[in-house]
């Protein structure tokens, strides 16, 4: 009697691995991530040997930085497209009804988890085995010890493990890929900095504590330290970079034992996940469909009404809702009284969340800051255009991509407009969005211009002169915000006419975005690497073919190597109002292509063709 052999049978990994082989967008996405990874390692290659050229050899030793950079990069990259890459394992099956038919075979949920998360695993290591030929390079030019290269492979790998069981648990969790997607960035965000932010927002409150507490002790200062040191490696114990400098300083076994113990709850934390998406698969498999951006604004509406049943408002109302028929424009009547996104009463809940911070930040710095430019306002607009870009991107890209999913577009196809009025319509609720996120945007341009007026008077104590001229920067911020917010709704309009299903216009929008940001360095790293004595201000102006360029180089008063802010503004301009006028012809002149749907002029020709009833006879002359 012969023995089986022992196989193991993995069929939904094999799935999995079989169906993103078949995938041309797989070999996409790989290519952009190794052409946006080599260009960031070469240009601190080049930075590196920037000074060298008369000395070749010296490059020797100095691999560490090369390698720190790769490492940093990797992480990353792993904070950043592992969690989109797996926070629809199990949220697909949802919505394609197909969850149920995996929980009645032979597969156990565990195995359904296991495989699943594994399937996601391997796409993310052939990503980091991209970065395996750089990691050699910068090992054979020395200054990397044995025991770092193991504690960044094994750092790496945890962080991958514990990112990616995050992913599989908000997928298993949630109902729909866009819920899972906001859910894993937020609970990362929390995992690996919510302690750090509580920490340092209490630094100083703390720091009293511990000085009244060990007053009566002569080493004061340095149990202070070793208390604030313990402090801070405690609220990062999740966060493997922060473990990856403090070892990377250090050499020999300790640093590789020391790694390994203080990643323990790294490791905790992954199973934790993974148990979690396996208690949740079967109590959520079938949850029904809910609004959770609905349910949100619902829960805002009963906090403001709260506040507004007061003796001094008593409850008025200022703008009461009419709900009546449309007499014209019904698609816009649809989208601005029936979406939540462009109703009136909820932008202005929107608009009353943003703003006030916004004016209150403001208020303080200007209480505070004693330079021209403030750091704390040009933070703040910057993580307010990404709020936008991320509203806009899921609301415009949902325009028709979302019809699609909720199989409405044939219903919609059926009104008796030609395609372009049926987009102008579609399209005003996002308009009106993006009125109210332009207010805040305004809010703080205006600040920072005012600032920068109150210094103009104050030119000798700056170096850069760039910083106090007011009337250069509120002209350039507000071209740029008449430009780039029509631009970004047509943009992501266009994306999910293109792109069908409603999660991957987002996904899709919002990696474009990314790659469009850092297009100037894709660019100009084969531009260098030909020709290493390329002079960089022959090139200086390919930076605006980023978005993000003028943007940031405004924020900081950085036009020195331009010698005047207009030369770029103009130049900037010229770009993105022809990208502005490119996205916009391509939605409206090709939206009935788009959609399968006749355009005017075929439904013309295709009448003109056929005889009319009224002139074919009724009664035949033979």
């Amino acid at each position: 009697m012969k023995l089986r052999k022992f196989q193991v049978s993995l069929p939904l990994l094999s799935k999995e691995l079989v169906e993103m082989a078949n995938r041309r967008r797989t070999y996409i996405v790989r290519t952009i991530y190794a052409l946006l990874f080599l260009g960031f390692v070469g240009f601190i290659y080049l930075e590196s040997i920037s000074g060298l050229q008369n000395n070749p050899m010296a490059i020797l030793g100095r691999g560490r930085e090369i390698f720190e950079a790769m490492i940093y990069l990797q992480f990353t990259a792993i904070y950043l497209f592992l969690p989109a890459i797996t926070c629809s394992v199990i949220t697909q099956e949802k919505e394609r009804n197909s969850l149920g038919l995996l929980l009645i075979t032979r597969l156990s949920p565990s195995t359904i988890i296991l495989e699943k998360y594994l399937g996601r695993l391997i796409t993310m290591i052939t990503f980091l085995m991209l970065g395996l030929p750089i990691l050699a390079f910068a090992y054979s030019l020395g200054g990397v010890s044995l025991a770092m290269f193991i504690n960044a492979l094994w750092l790496l790998l945890i962080t991958m493990l514990q990112v990616a069981a995050l992913g599989v648990m908000c997928s298993s969790f949630c109902r729909t890929t866009v819920s899972a997607f906001i859910a894993t960035y937020i609970l990362g965000f929390i995992m690996l900095f919510g302690l750090i932010i509580i920490y340092e927002l209490n630094l100083f409150y703390l720091g009293d504590v511990i000085r009244s507490f060990t007053r009566s002790l002569q080493n004061t200062p340095l149990l202070s330290n070793y208390i604030r040191r313990g402090g801070e490696e405690l609220c990062a114990i999740m966060f493997a970079p922060y473990w990856f400098d403090r070892f990377s300083r250090t050499g020999g076994i300790a640093s590789v034992v020391g790694t390994f113990i203080l990643s323990i709850p790294i490791i905790i934390s992954t199973f934790m996940f993974l148990i979690f998406a396996h208690y949740f698969l079967i109590r959520r498999a079938f949850l029904p469909a809910r609004n959770y951006l609905l349910n949100a604004f619902k829960s805002l509406d009963r906090v403001y009404n709260k506040i507004n049943h007061n003796r001094i408002t008593r409850g008025i109302v200022l703008v009461k809702e009419q709900i009546k028929l449309p007499e014209y424009a019904p698609i816009a009547w649809r989208e601005t009284s029936k979406k939540s996104l462009g109703t009136f009463r909820y932008l202005f809940r929107i608009l009353v969340t943003l703003e006030v911070p916004i004016l209150f930040i403001c208020i303080i710095i200007a209480t505070g800051s004693p330079n021209p430019v403030v750091d704390g306002a040009v933070i703040l607009l910057w993580l307010l255009w990404g709020l936008t870009v991320l509203l806009l991107a899921v609301s415009a890209t949902s325009l028709i991509s979302g019809e699609r999913s909720h199989e409405t577009l044939d219903v919609l196809l059926t009104v008796p407009i030609s395609g372009k009025e049926l987009m102008r319509q579609k399209i005003a609720g996002v308009k009106r969005l993006c009125l109210v996120l332009l207010i805040p945007l305004l809010t703080i341009v205006l600040f920072e211009a005012w600032w920068k007026w109150e210094y103009s008077y104050i030119t000798s104590g700056y170096r850069n002169r760039y910083e106090t001229q007011w009337f250069a920067y509120l002209v350039g911020s507000l071209i740029t915000l008449s430009i780039y917010l029509p631009m970004l709704i047509w943009f992501f309009c266009w994306i999910g006419m293109k792109v069908k299903s409603q999660t991957k216009a987002i996904l899709t929008a919002l990696g474009l975005i990314i790659v469009w940001c850092i297009l100037p360095f894709i660019l100009a790293f084969p531009i260098f690497m030909l020709n290493p004595s390329f002079d960089e201000d022959s090139i200086i102006y390919g930076l605006f073919l980023s978005p993000a360029s003028f943007v940031v180089i405004n924020e900081i008063a950085e036009f020195h190597e331009f010698g005047t802010p207009w030369i770029p503004l103009l130049v900037n301009t010229i770009i993105y109002a022809g990208c502005l006028m490119l996205f916009r012809s391509q939605c409206l002149n090709h939206i009935d292509e788009n959609l399968g749907r006749l355009s005017d002029q075929d439904y013309h020709i295709d009448r003109s063709a056929k005889i009319p009833v009224s002139d074919q006879p009724i009664f035949s002359s033979e």
